[in-house]
């Protein structure tokens, strides 16, 4: 350990660059990395210790509260939203829900339509009515067709009652809510496969949360939360996760969950930000600072004192972070003494020890500076 700064310097040298082979002195190539490198136990002296810094901490045993703090995108319910069309060509010749962010009502008139198609069914009933019993069922199959062309009950019902064919015809709402999207303009042509209208119930939302991998675990359907929005941040509402979505995005590794909440007085609109935090009491578990886990890719290290100038490599599973700590589910004792501070030169040096017993060419050119 005398010569630790330079065995780290050795070490990294002869793991990330060799020589070419043909003895001319050419430059040097980068060699792939290896997937993992063992390490042993390593002495350091108690004076080598203050000079280079280590520090340890005792894995303590307590009971632990995660917060997770994340954000999340207002939507609109899904199950309360419409998205109106027609299903017969025609011009739209009167409009009665006129302007974005109008509020209508289920059965409320949005706009008129003029379809020659629904002019001459309508004309067909009527004609085959007045045949009596021979029309009947011409009658009964225009009225069918009226209905899987989406013409409201209403119309239907005057229809019949009049006993007079109307040139443009009124749709309604489907469901109550706001008009989020309108394209619908008064004289335009529109067929099946335009939207006219999106219509949503603001009155009840979603907040879609995206949640770090290791969260998913912790969190359950029934989570209370607390919600934050960014224009008002002493006002704090309640919430629940009503849903966790399925599928980690292999991007990001995030996932979604959701939170259903009443939006009586519509603080809420689509597209807006909040701040959401979920505490969730995890129990006692064995808790260690988060700087004293080395995080190979693979695995996870901490080099515990098992002496006074002894160390020794451990592999532990690590459960959530806590703030600036990990909680250590398997691999840590309580008491336990571990390095927090200097523990990549232990590692280095533990690499590099590994690497001398297993008769590593490195070892002969470190043995040959100790000598010099």
């Amino acid at each position: 350990m005398t010569k630790l700064y330079f065995i780290l310097f050795l070490f990294f040298s002869t793991n990330v660059f060799s020589q070419t082979h043909g003895g001319h002195g050419e430059a040097l190539k980068i060699v792939p990395a290896k997937k993992e490198e063992p390490r042993v136990p390593v002495d350091v002296p108690p004076e080598q210790q203050e000079k280079i810094g280590l520090r340890v901490v005792k894995a303590e045993k307590k009971k632990i509260e995660h917060t997770i703090r994340t954000v999340g995108t207002v939507t609109a319910d899904q199950t309360k939203e419409a998205h109106v069309h027609t299903k017969i060509n025609g011009w739209i010749e009167q409009i009665y829900a006129d302007y974005i962010g109008k509020p209508v009502k289920k059965n409320q008139s949005l706009f008129e339509l003029y379809s020659p198609d629904l002019v001459s069914t309508q004309e067909e009933y009527l004609a085959a009515r007045k045949q009596g019993a021979s029309g009947q069922e011409i009658a009964v199959t225009a009225i069918e067709r009226l209905k899987l062309w989406g013409v409201p009950q209403a119309e239907i019902n005057r229809l019949k009652k009049t006993g007079k064919a109307k040139r443009a015809v009124t749709f309604d709402s489907p469901v109550d809510g706001i008009i989020v999207n309108k394209t619908a303009i008064r004289g335009m042509y529109i067929t099946p496969e335009m939207e006219l209208y999106h219509i949503a119930d603001l009155s009840r939302i979603w907040i879609i949360v995206t949640l770090y991998e290791y969260d998913v675990a912790v969190i359950t359907v029934g989570d209370e939360t607390e919600i934050q929005l960014p224009y008002d941040p002493d006002k704090l509402f309640k919430g629940k996760i009503s849903y966790i979505y399925p599928e980690i995005e292999l991007e990001t590794r995030t996932a979604k969950a959701r939170i259903e909440m009443d939006n009586p007085d519509q603080k809420f609109k689509p597209g807006m930000f909040s701040n959401i935090s979920l505490k969730k009491n995890l129990g006692e578990a064995i808790v260690i600072p988060d700087d004293a886990v080395i995080d190979t890719g693979t695995r996870k290290i901490v080099f515990v004192k098992v002496g006074p100038s002894r160390f020794e490599p451990r592999d532990v599973k690590a459960g959530p972070r806590i703030e600036n700590a990990f909680a250590i589910l398997s691999g840590l004792k309580e008491g336990e003494e571990v390095v927090t501070s200097a523990h990549f030169l232990i590692d280095a040096e533990s690499k590099f020890q590994a690497a001398i017993q297993k008769g590593s060419p490195a070892s002969s050119g470190h043995g040959e500076h100790e000598k010099k």
